[in-house]
């Protein structure tokens, strides 16, 4: 520049080439460090759906205890059997108005109710699945869900020794009714123990507890969920009564002519 001092100009030089640097190395450390942030959340979501992708198969016995005003109005009884990350088949077998009703969700994600008093299968329509399930503050979808990475986009929002605590918002295609869940994976157990689910206007409606964790054979799951509705104050307890994997389940089992069987 005129005027300028050939000193000042070689200063002036310096700190521009000091300055590129540093630019680039922050642009260099942003990058990794979101490619760093990338990485955990996938592996902490793996983490939560290890319990079934280490094994093949899984069958339950459980029963759910729906609580109205802190008194017990209704108990039913139902076993589960869960095949890969999206098949499953939950039937239930108690009280007698009930029993061999089933609900089944298949590889492609459709999901499929059979009536044995019809004696028919029928399709459950999208606006259904998120509703609460025979009176209970269940829905279809979240008994079918067995999954943490299906369907969501993650991100990592805290952590500290004990949890990390990911915010889930839906992808594209995925027709839930929440516009984001906040799920805390504990470290200690490597999966999900606290689930926070939020609808369209930002508020809380639904609230999920996963405790008392066990051991059954490879896997280490939760065996009481604990579902409650934020808006009424009402809940519903999932009890799992007993557990047993890789029982060689075929593929066969999660389809709608199986359900007709009643196998």
């Amino acid at each position: 520049m005129p005027g300028m001092e050939s000193g000042t100009l070689e200063e002036a030089k310096e700190l521009m080439l000091k300055n590129k640097h540093f630019v680039i190395g922050l642009i260099v450390t942003l990058i990794w460090a979101g490619n760093v942030a990338a990485g955990e959340v996938e592996d902490v979501m793996a983490k939560a759906d290890s319990n079934l992708t280490d094994v093949k198969d899984q069958t339950y016995k459980a029963e759910l205890e729906v609580v109205r005003d802190g008194k017990t109005i209704k108990t039913l009884k139902f076993t589960v059997k869960l095949k890969g990350l999206t098949m499953k088949v939950v039937k239930f077998t108690a009280p007698g108005d009930v029993r061999g009703m089933s609900l089944l969700t298949t590889a492609d994600g459709f999901m499929y109710v059979y009536l044995p008093s019809y004696k028919r299968v029928r399709r459950v329509a999208a606006h259904v699945r998120h509703q609460g399930f025979m009176g209970t503050d269940i829905s279809p979808d979240e008994m079918a869900s067995s999954v943490l990475s299906d369907g969501w986009h993650a991100k990592i929002v805290s952590q500290d020794d004990k949890v990390w605590v990911l915010e889930l918002k839906p992808k594209a295609g995925n027709e839930t009714s929440y516009s984001r869940q906040i799920v805390t994976v504990s470290k200690e157990h490597e999966g999900v123990e606290r689930v926070e689910s939020y609808n369209s206007e930002g508020k809380l409606v639904k609230t999920q507890i996963r405790t008392k964790w066990k051991s059954f054979g490879v896997i280490y799951i939760p065996t009481i969920f604990t579902y409650i509705d934020n808006r009424t104050g009402s809940k519903t307890i999932m009890r799992f009564l007993g557990c047993e994997v890789n029982k060689g389940i075929p593929d066969s089992a999660f389809t709608k002519r199986a359900l007709m069987r009643g196998d």
